[in-house]
């Protein structure tokens, strides 16, 4: 079975097509402007906790958890070393 989806938008009627591209294009903005919101949340959430540790307090970010610099991360190692 070839779907192509070209052949399946020729074979809507004509009236079926704009309704159809205009949704196509309602949903492709949704989804840029929910990404647009999550782009400026995540930097806004940095920033937070940038200035936050800098003076010395608890960041606001709700999904941030700081950890104290000496704690060991689990398969990580600084620097490329080895955990041996």
């Amino acid at each position: 079975m070839n779907s192509n989806v070209r052949a399946d938008l020729r074979a809507l009627p004509w009236w079926a097509v704009a309704p159809l591209i205009t949704f196509a294009a309602f949903v492709l903005a949704v989804r840029i402007a929910g990404l647009a919101v999550a782009f400026v949340v995540d930097v806004i959430e940095r920033l937070d906790v940038a200035v936050a540790t800098a003076a010395g307090i608890s960041p606001l970010g709700a999904s941030t958890w700081l950890l104290p610099p000496d704690t060991p991360i689990p398969g990580w190692t600084p620097r490329g070393g080895t955990d041996d």
